[in-house]
């Protein structure tokens, strides 16, 4: 659907809540939802959409393999709720379909599952405590080097499925112009295959600070300490501690120069763990309403971080740029899915045109499967055991125009493994390569044939390579043409066409035609 098509003819239902607590299947979703359902009416408002998609697809290659080249169709059915929250005490958003997929081909790949994402916050005390809660159950392709291109709708291996779930309470404390919060971090991912380690992560964190403490000076405080557990699993338990000072310098109203100080230890890379300490400076800026930069580069133990962010935003476009170093894992990657930097680049583009955030969000997610760009899921994250460092670049561009849509995004990558692997797992190419890079490029075009109707095309290009005990590098193309149009107001139907060609370590080409029905009700 393209963008006229959807904020013209959409049908959001905005209503005050009623009703008791209700469960969930999800426990992480469960408590969400409870404080949601029971929470005042007064000042809120929910958007709730039930739907049903239904999809057929023929592929030449279904198994997506070299030398046997399947073709067959594959049938979806998918059920599905989208419900978004805002006002209030309680807010957030959750998107859930069960899948249910039937293959054709013969290879007995039949499967079904829940996919879901989700985050919320609940005010438990007025200005005091808070919680807040996110979940995902997501199965895609967790490999850079074999099978398709992340995204696809065929990469539902149930060895491919990861979970992973967020508590985090948090107590805010204000007195003047001085805040701080502490908070206290709870989250758990588990894996479909057998070879995922079962990880937990309990982290405390303190912030303290007032930036304008005295006039053109502040101050900041922080301390985070962090462990990692792995079960009964062979990979041993790991700790990250981390303590900074900031002195904040005002130099104008839009400049703020910082100056920090610090200490931190972990156990990552070394058994018996190292310590060091941090010195850095950094800046922010905001030269006009429209446009934002911050800066920070600090000496850590593992040499050079740093972190520098770009925005900018008119009214129907944006451009974002990001280029980071530092360590990270898979279940801090994982907490971010909502922060998916194609979801920021088009929602606050949209901010002008559609200010109500319930309606503005909907149309982003109706946007983004036009684009090509599917769910809010993995796209770039990566599933792995051990921590790793990270090193990143990325950047996009959005204009939203009367009649066309265009995305154009560029992401680099260079994760090395911390640590030693205790077990090696295909699905994870940390545990079979010491270093990962990967580049990708994508552009993305909708162009509105009419008041029903829109013309979709896109083409992605992704280089990876690993570098350990072996060397090998996949890369791969993938272009997409499709058509949408609207067949009543609360139903779309669509016809695509999808080449991918991978090359290198995994060879092999595809050829596939889907045509699908969403229905909302």
């Amino acid at each position: 659907m393209d963008m006229a098509t959807a904020t013209a003819t959409r049908h959001v239902r905005m209503r005050p809540e009623r009703g008791e607590a209700r469960g969930a299947s999800i426990a992480a979703v469960l408590c969400a939802l409870a404080a949601w359902w029971s929470a005042p009416a007064a000042a809120q408002q929910a958007f709730i959409e039930p739907s049903l998609t239904g999809s057929l697809t023929w592929s030449d290659n279904v198994g997506a393999d070299r030398r046997d080249k399947g073709s067959g169709f594959v049938a979806e059915v998918s059920p599905g709720v989208a419900v978004s929250r805002e006002g209030g005490r309680v807010s957030g958003q959750l998107n859930a379909r069960l899948r249910n997929q039937v293959d054709f081909s013969g290879r007995g790949k039949d499967t079904s599952f829940l996919s879901l994402v989700g985050r919320g916050s609940v005010e438990a005390l007025e200005k005091l405590l808070f919680f807040d809660l996110d979940a995902s159950v997501t199965r895609d392709n967790l490999s850079l080097f074999a099978g398709r291109a992340r995204g696809d709708a065929l990469n539902t291996d149930s060895d491919s499925e990861t979970r992973s779930f967020g508590v985090a309470p948090r107590l805010e404390l204000r007195h003047g112009d001085t805040a701080a919060t502490l908070r206290y971090i709870a989250r758990w991912l588990d894996g479909g295959a057998d070879e995922f380690d079962r990880q937990r992560l309990g982290q405390w964190t303190l912030d303290a600070g007032n930036a304008t403490a005295f006039g053109y000076l502040g101050w900041g405080v922080s301390y985070s300490h962090a462990d990692t557990a792995y079960g009964d699993s062979d990979s041993p338990d790991v700790t990250q501690e981390i303590a900074r000072a900031t002195l904040f310098i005002n130099a104008t109203p839009q400049l703020r120069l910082r100056l920090i100080g610090g200490h931190e230890s972990n156990d990552y890379a070394v058994r018996k763990g190292e310590s060091g300490s941090i010195t850095g400076a950094g800046f922010d800026w905001t030269p006009n309403p429209r446009t934002n930069i911050s800066a920070t580069t600090e000496k850590r133990i593992f040499g050079r971080g740093h972190n520098v962010s770009i925005d900018y935003r008119r009214a129907r476009s944006a451009f974002q740029l990001g280029w980071s170093r530092d360590i990270t894992s898979s279940l801090q990657t994982l907490a971010t899915l909502y922060q998916d930097p194609f979801f920021r680049l088009f929602y606050d583009a949209l901010a002008a045109s559609i200010s109500d955030p319930l309606e503005r969000e909907q149309a982003v997610r109706e946007l983004l499967q036009a684009l090509g760009y599917g769910d809010v899921g993995l796209r770039d994250a990566v599933i792995a055991n051990n921590y790793f460092l990270d090193r990143r670049l990325q950047a996009g561009f959005s204009l939203i125009g009367v009649r066309n849509v265009l995305s154009l995004s560029f992401t680099r990558s260079h994760r090395e493994r911390l640590g030693e692997v205790a077990m090696v797992n295909p699905q994870d190419d940390l545990s079979v390569f010491d270093e990962v890079r990967e580049k990708t490029a994508a552009l993305r075009f909708t162009h509105r044939l009419s008041g029903k109707s829109s013309l979709n095309a896109g083409l992605a290009r992704t280089e990876a390579r690993g570098a350990g005990i072996r060397r090998i590098d996949t890369r791969r193309t993938l272009f997409s043409l499709g058509l949408s149009t609207q067949l009543s107001p609360d139903t779309t139907g669509s016809l695509a066409y999808r080449r991918q060609k991978s090359a290198g370590s995994s060879s092999f080409t595809e050829n596939a035609i889907t045509a699908s029905v969403f229905m909302r009700f």
